[in-house]
């Protein structure tokens, strides 16, 4: 389709050398697979623990959360299992940092938030993730987000659902593993991930049947 007839070529003048941010240094590669004592150890410390383990004694335990209960994995850089679909939306492509190639390579998104508007950044904070599963039975289920603030010492924080059921805000400061438990229908599922503030990077999600 031809170029609208209101739009109007012309010349423009820029004679004024713009001050800019320092562009930040790539940060290293993580691993986006949480080991089976990472996530019981983030569980066991997360307050309600005692309240599931109660309804869930099966979580209590490495042995419980082991083989044959991992249904779904999603990354940047793959999925297995039940895993269907990744949405990503509003990711930010900061070239040399971030950008698309190196998002790939490192199997992670990044959402940022304040700052670098002398690179063009609109300091929104409207990434969201979505992982659509299908659930093969009714039960128990537990979504395991993993994520990574950014810069690490700075905090974040983003709103977990699953479709449209929310577990709150998810304050958090460096590399979080962090388990959400559902009772789920067979057939598919969201789990969701809105950021609210504070930049962040998605790493992983694994889900699990109970």
């Amino acid at each position: 389709m031809p170029v609208d007839k209101r739009y109007r070529m012309k010349i423009l003048e820029s004679k004024e050398v713009l001050k800019t941010e320092r562009r930040p240094a790539r940060i290293r590669k993580v691993s986006v697979r949480p080991s089976t004592q990472e996530i019981v150890r983030a569980f066991k410390r997360a307050p309600g623990y005692e309240e599931i383990v109660a309804r869930i004694p099966k979580a209590a335990t490495a042995e419980g959360w082991d083989k044959g209960t991992q249904i779904a994995y999603f990354s940047v850089c793959s999925k297995s299992g039940a895993a269907r679909y990744l949405d990503i939306w509003d990711s930010d492509h900061f070239d040399g940092f971030t950008d698309m190639q190196h998002c790939v390579s490192d199997c992670r998104a990044w959402f940022s938030h304040q700052g670098f508007t002398t690179w063009g950044s609109p300091q929104t904070a409207t990434g969201r993730v979505n992982c659509y599963f299908n659930a093969a039975s009714a039960g128990y289920y537990s979504c395991v987000a993993q994520l990574q603030s950014y810069p690490s010492s700075s905090g974040a924080t983003v709103e977990c659902l699953i479709d449209n059921s929310s577990f709150g805000p998810l304050p958090f400061t460096g590399t979080i593993v962090q388990p959400h438990f559902s009772v789920l229908s067979a057939g598919g599922h969201h789990f969701r991930i809105r950021q609210q503030n504070g930049a962040f990077f998605f790493l992983s999600l694994t889900v699990y049947s109970f």
